[in-house]
């Protein structure tokens, strides 16, 4: 979790990957994640007394090259509850 400088409360969920051969690493991010991610950032605001914040959910994929160096995409308030 962090805060944005507009004042949003930000949860980011990671996904690495040795490799996409297979399929994106953003199918990862099933519904049912997402609402899992959700309960759990609730739960969050709920025990910091951080109710009426608003909330941005982001999603960062990291892919590893040949070199095993990370290619990183984030993608910014990736999904609404």
């Amino acid at each position: 979790m962090t805060v944005c400088p507009d004042g949003a409360v930000v949860f980011v969920e990671v996904k690495t990957r040795a490799d996409e051969n297979y399929t994106a690493a953003e199918n990862a991010i099933t519904f049912g994640k997402k609402q899992r991610l959700v309960k759990t950032a609730r739960y969050f605001v709920r025990n910091y007394e951080l109710e009426g914040m608003p909330l941005r959910f982001d999603v960062v994929i990291v892919v590893l090259d040949d070199e095993n160096k990370g290619v990183v995409r984030h993608y910014e308030n990736a999904f609404t509850p």
